[in-house]
């Protein structure tokens, strides 16, 4: 069976649907200047959401969850939930009503944010985008001082909840936040990059709060137009795979050929590699495209992410990982970010950006 695109670049930019975004945002002692820059950035976001011609304002939607801890490590919090709204204002002073304290050990209760985002009233035919700020990992994954080894202690697997989430259509975009994630965490990268990809989404870094905007609304514009693609393409790449019995890899690049002859483009977030000027020393090649996954040049990792990637739960996953290090540690590098710039350009579509597509095609339900 032969791949033939029927859209062309400017019936895929002129697409309208309606967005859903809910934030997940970290809400321990360390995250206020995140916070105070998402709320600041808010006008920022819309304006480029709407730049396009994609969506009228009443096509946008923002919700939040805020997340601390269980108790005994925390005692304020574990969530605090705010409902999807068209105003945003109202969202804005959400955010502003969240404050940054507390948190106790280092894990944090991202699973049970992720179990609420799943939950939520998300409206059908929605392009549905759950962006997470945080510094720290869910408990469960390893990290030494957990005071819940095991996971939630409400028995969230977090990765039971991202396989639900791809099942749904919904997209997990990660925002790390930098140096602080690769400086204190072994394994939370590894973690959050197969965690994302069970989504179709990714892991992205951030070093400077002005580019979070930025992040945040090119990654839901992204995950627009992989919506289109999928629509488009879900029940040819169901066919190859079940009837004809080739591999995922395969398909993506019959799918990636096919589209780039037929001159497609896509959104794409573009932003600076942080540790550029480290990764430089270490004698590691440098991508500004932000598809250019970080720990593609350090292999060691590249399993424990796909051992993430493909457990059903966190106690599958942990029988298999080899700790190998942080990012900055496997890489000598220093772990002092170089500066950073980010922006949302209309690329030809990339490899990277098809497999996200094909992971969304194979999984949903």
């Amino acid at each position: 069976m032969a791949y033939q695109s029927n859209l062309t670049s400017d019936e895929v930019h002129g697409t309208r649907a309606p967005l859903d975004i809910m934030f997940l945002q970290d809400a321990t002692e360390t995250q206020q200047p995140y916070i105070n820059a998402a709320r600041n950035g808010i006008t920022q976001i819309c304006n480029t959401l709407l730049s396009g011609g994609k969506f009228a304002q009443q096509d946008l939607r923002f919700g939040l969850i805020a997340f601390r801890d269980h108790p005994p490590q925390e005692q304020s919090f574990i969530l605090q939930e705010y409902p999807f709204t068209s105003d945003v204002e109202s969202f804005a002073s959400n955010l502003a009503s969240v404050t940054a304290e507390g948190g106790g050990d280092d894990p944090d209760c991202q699973s049970d944010a992720l179990d609420a985002a799943n939950r939520a009233d998300w409206r059908d035919g929605a392009t549905k985008v759950v962006v997470m700020i945080t510094d720290s990992p869910p408990h469960g994954i390893g990290e030494d001082g957990d005071g819940f080894p095991e996971g939630s202690p409400l028995q969230i697997d977090p990765l039971c909840v991202a396989t639900s989430m791809g099942r749904a259509g919904i997209t997990l975009y990660v925002i790390a936040c930098e140096p602080t994630l690769s400086q204190n965490y072994k394994g939370a990268r590894d973690f959050y990059q197969g965690l994302a990809r069970k989504t179709g989404g990714r892991v992205l870094n951030l070093n400077e709060l002005s580019v979070l905007p930025t992040l945040i609304a090119g990654s839901a514009l992204e995950a627009v137009d992989s919506e289109i693609f999928v629509a488009r393409h879900q029940a040819e790449v169901r066919s190859m795979a079940n009837k004809e019995n080739i591999s995922a890899s395969e398909i993506s690049l019959r799918l990636h050929k096919n589209l780039v002859t037929a001159g497609i483009q896509h959104s794409t977030l573009v932003v600076d590699n942080v540790y550029h000027e480290n990764f430089v020393a270490a004698g590691i090649q440098h991508s500004t495209h932000v598809v250019d996954n970080m720990h593609g040049q350090c292999a060691q990792g590249d399993q424990n992410v796909d051992i993430w990637f493909n457990a059903e739960n966190l106690a599958e996953a942990r029988n298999k990982i080899q700790q190998v290090g942080g990012i900055l540690e496997r890489c000598q590098a220093h772990g002092t970010p170089a500066e950073q710039s980010a922006a949302v350009e209309t690329q030809p579509i990339s490899l990277v950006q098809v497999e996200n597509v094909l992971q969304k095609c194979l999984v949903r339900v």
